[in-house]
């Protein structure tokens, strides 16, 4: 067999010369099987053909040998593949789930159905009460515990694939992406994560836009303090949604657990629009006032008009480039204030 170094020119020229021995070598051999005359033609030219035929051997030999291992290695491959993806022959109850029957795995660990990382189910089952089509096994951290950066708290969770709208939690999820669950409780309770939201939900009386995103999180601040926050909700771009009288676009809400507004985190104004004796144009920024301020401006949320595009008081007339106005989306004024930028 030759030798060559891995990857170099010189390997790719012995393998080709390898491999066109090995077809001729084929291509001979076949012709000695179905035809008399090159079988006549071998039995006189004995000497000559068996040298022939033995260089072709050698020759191809690098080319079989590699062949062999690459087959050995698939086989090797294909084999560990179906026990880490193994076909449920008969239902089965795992992780909690009555399991059908045909159902396809994928174990992190090859034979061990205690290393479930994934499940898709030939039909609809029933997951801890929400009918899917297939799940997958990952881990949260408990947001009911003291955070801990060394060693945080987490739960069990699991991905779900759905194929309609799913009431849980007080809202309505879709299946324009997972639906994911965390475990409490050693299973006994269930908590939406997060999810996609289907149509029918309404926030502040107004109805959220299919495909906005509903994650399960608390504001938390480096002094210790935390929100009222419960949920954090982001409207789908491209919509309009409608807080206060005024429509916004890109709305990112903090929700407390009965799906009242507890801040305003960001959004932009589709529209011109008024708040009391001001009038603010389309694009203007608009958000919640730090939470240090708020027992001083309650209520009140941040204008921050684009430069160029001023707002305009009735009584004070237009509002200088580089100022923000705190004001309550019911119309009281407290403030200006200079923008960071400037």
């Amino acid at each position: 067999m030759i030798a060559a170094p891995i990857f170099s020119g010189a390997f790719f020229i012995v393998l080709g010369i390898s491999f066109l021995a090995t077809v001729s070598m084929l291509v001979w051999a076949v012709t000695l099987a179905l035809s008399s005359r090159a079988r006549g033609w071998f039995r006189t030219h004995r000497g000559r053909a068996s040298g022939l035929f033995g260089t072709l051997c050698v020759s191809s030999s690098f080319f079989v040998v590699l062949a062999i291992a690459y087959l050995q290695i698939d086989l090797h491959s294909r084999k560990e593949e179906a026990a880490l993806h193994p076909t449920l022959e008969k239902a089965e109850h795992l992780l909690g789930v009555d399991m059908p029957a045909g159902t396809r795995l994928s174990l992190g660990t090859a034979g061990n159905m205690a290393s479930i990382n994934e499940a898709a189910f030939p039909h609809e089952v029933s997951v801890y009460g929400i009918p899917a089509v297939a799940m997958r096994l990952v881990s949260e951290y408990d947001d009911e515990t003291q955070w801990n950066d060394q060693s945080p708290v987490t739960l069990k969770a699991l991905s779900l694939t759905v194929t309609g709208p799913r009431p849980i939690d007080g809202w309505v999820c879709g299946p324009g992406g997972p639906l994911e669950i965390v475990l409490r409780k050693d299973a006994r309770i269930k908590t939406l994560w997060w999810c996609h939201l289907a149509d029918g939900n309404r926030v502040a009386g107004s109805l959220v836009p299919v495909g906005s995103t509903l994650i399960r999180g608390t504001t938390l601040y480096l002094d210790g303090s935390h929100d009222n926050d419960y949920w954090y909700l982001a409207v789908a771009e491209g919509t309009l949604f409608e807080l206060a009288g005024l429509p916004l676009r890109r709305p990112e809400l903090n929700l407390d657990r009965q799906h009242r507004v507890v801040a305003l985190r960001s959004a932009t104004l589709a529209r011109a629009a008024s708040v009391g004796e001001i009038t603010y144009p389309a694009g203007t920024e608009v958000s919640s006032v730090a939470p240090r301020f708020r027992d001083k401006y309650p209520g009140a949320w941040v204008f921050t008009p684009a430069p160029g595009h001023p707002a305009v008081s009735k009584s004070d007339g237009t509002i200088a480039d580089g100022l923000s106005v705190v004001q309550a989306p019911s119309g009281k004024a407290y403030v200006l204030i200079r923008n960071r930028a400037h």
